[in-house]
């Protein structure tokens, strides 16, 4: 399965509510510890977790543009790793979601993220998993953007963390049991 959490680069918006999918990845490759390496001439880092006898390996994908292009990698992804769209997931953060809940699905359309507009464009369709990131809504008053693009505090920060080191444990699932599985058990789990 190709993981791709989505994210803008820079230490700018490294701590951004944004970067949610970027903080996925991270966690996940923290034990056993592998790096993001980049391959020649591609816009994209990658690292894999190699699966052992019985279990998938999954492939860590990273892409180095900003969050609104991220489909931009999809068509050399596929065809590189022989993958459909049905073998990807995306980690991406979601406001109708409250920090501390996340949520993990198949398909569905862009909710008007950009970065989903991007995948389901290169993609054709919106057939890929995705794993949503509660962030929660701004206050009145808070531009959307502004809000995205800031970086949580206090609680919310915790909840948010804790959140994506649940969301890193249920993919590394993935290795070895069935998607069905995996997905019922973090749907159901609450903070």
């Amino acid at each position: 399965m190709v993981i791709m959490g989505l994210g803008n680069p820079g230490p700018r918006y490294e701590r951004t509510r944004h970067n949610v999918g970027y903080h996925v990845t991270d966690f996940i490759m923290q034990e056993p510890p592998v790096r993001f390496r980049r391959r020649l001439f591609k816009s994209y880092l990658h690292s894999s977790i190699p699966g052992e006898t019985d279990r998938r390996s999954l492939l860590m994908v990273r892409f180095t543009g900003f969050m609104n292009r991220s489909g931009e990698i999809i068509p050399a992804l596929m065809h590189r790793y022989g993958v459909t769209a049905e073998d990807i997931i995306v980690i991406v953060d979601n406001m109708d979601l409250q920090p501390g809940v996340c949520r993990l699905k198949k398909g569905g359309g862009n909710a008007g993220h950009n970065g989903l507009k991007s995948l389901i464009r290169y993609m054709g369709d919106g057939a890929f998993y995705r794993l949503y990131i509660g962030i929660g809504r701004p206050s009145p008053g808070i531009d959307v953007v502004d809000y995205v693009l800031g970086e949580p505090g206090g609680t919310e920060a915790l909840d948010i963390t804790k959140t994506c080191l649940r969301a890193a444990a249920s993919i590394k699932e993935l290795a070895y049991k069935p998607f069905t599985e995996v997905m019922e058990e973090l749907n159901r789990r609450e903070p």
